[in-house]
């Protein structure tokens, strides 16, 4: 997106907006910058990016970043179509819809706090008997059920919470933990249950939730795994074994075949590595790295625990990304070893430059030394000639 594109608003005039609704609820989560690029996109029709950054006073970057806060929370639509961008302005939820959602009232409170949010939440309801007639009371349509499988099921935090409590799990953090597993099960597509058996592998050993734990796990199980066939025989072998065994009993085969054992420091390591949720499968492929590849007689907390971070950086989730990663590593020391090896050689291949051919040479020859070479050089023709 650059300042010349062109813009047109798809919705101008159709977008229904509540002022006090906006600056108390919205405000808040969507920032003073996308919160004056809305009003903008309310009253502009078309015109150049450009418009929006004179009349807000901010650069390109600032106003991408508005613009996805407003994409972000359902406010506005982006399509692109070069040289330019539609864009549909959506309607802000009124006041009782958006603190009866779950996750912007979640939303709301992480920004301006619990009491805040219940002050405003509360109604003025009069003393009196309330007649309000009810919509079958006067109107008489018959309705033709819909299909559920035609819309997305939002997540349902009243059953997540409610199975939450019957197998004895906490929050960690229930504002910033439920804001997280709205994200998290819109991001992969899950209902409630799935996300919480997701939830219920990953835990803590306290049985509170454990959210980075939980976003790991499901990046992992999202990411394709790539073919056996992509690996040489060895590691297909390995990537197989991984699959079956559990850390320890990994650990004890590999040190029984060597005549070693496993010592309770290394068990440490083992579920050290289990509290940060890295997978059995990546945990056996990082035992047979150190133990048999890297020839190291044991486990060292220091050595296994950066390469446990490198995986992580890098999404190592199972056994075949940890492979790659080992395969990727091996390539790189191979190449650079060939380029120190290439570079030794040409050392040796270069001569040392005559002293002549130093732009700073100073020729200090004797005036005795050149008569002697011109009376060579003389006597040389000399000789060619009688011949």
């Amino acid at each position: 997106m650059r300042p010349g594109d062109s813009f047109s608003i798809l919705n101008r005039g159709k977008v229904s907006f509540d002022a006090d609704t906006f600056s108390l609820l919205y405000l808040p989560i969507i920032g003073r910058d996308a919160f004056g690029l809305y009003q903008l996109l309310r009253v502009f029709s078309t015109g150049k990016i450009s418009h929006f950054l004179e009349y807000l006073d901010f650069g390109l970057n600032p106003f991408i970043d508005a613009l996805d806060k407003l994409s972000g929370i359902g406010l506005v639509r982006v399509f692109d179509q070069q040289p330019g961008y539609f864009l549909e302005v959506k309607s802000p939820l009124s006041f009782e819809e958006f603190l009866a959602d779950d996750f912007y009232k979640q939303l709301l409170i992480s920004r301006i706090g619990e009491n805040k949010v219940q002050a405003l939440a509360q109604k003025n309801e009069p003393n009196a008997l309330e007649v309000t007639k009810k919509f079958h009371e006067v109107y008489s349509v018959k309705f033709e059920r819909s299909s559920k499988l035609d819309q997305p099921e939002k997540f349902d935090l009243t059953s997540f919470k409610s199975i939450m409590e019957s197998q004895h799990l906490t929050f960690s953090n229930e504002n910033q933990d439920i804001l997280s597993l709205y994200s998290l099960a819109e991001k992969f597509d899950l209902n409630w249950y799935e996300l919480f058996k997701a939830a219920e592998q990953t835990a803590n050993a306290d049985k509170t939730l454990n959210i980075a734990n939980l976003a790991r796990t499901l990046a992992g199980k999202s990411e394709p795994v790539p073919s056996l066939a992509e690996f040489p025989k060895g590691f297909q072998d390995l990537i197989v074994i991984s699959k079956e065994v559990t850390p320890a009993d990994f650990l004890s085969k590999l040190k029984q075949q060597t005549g070693g054992f496993a010592s309770q420091e290394e068990m440490k390591i083992l579920n050290h590595l289990t509290k940060q949720n890295i997978a059995d499968q990546v945990q056996n492929i990082l035992i047979h790295y150190v133990l048999i590849q890297q020839e190291k007689s044991s486990l060292n907390s220091s050595f296994v625990n950066t390469l446990a971070n490198d995986w992580l950086r890098h999404k190592v989730y199972n056994a075949e990304a940890a492979v790659k990663r080992i395969l990727e590593h091996q390539q790189k020391a191979e190449e650079k070893q060939k380029n120190n090896k290439n570079h030794k050689n040409q050392r040796k291949l270069v001569k040392k430059a005559p002293e002549w051919s130093n732009a700073s040479y100073v020729n200090t020859t004797s005036a005795e030394d050149i008569a002697k070479f011109e009376q060579y050089k003389a006597s040389r023709r000399k000789d060619r000639e009688e011949k």
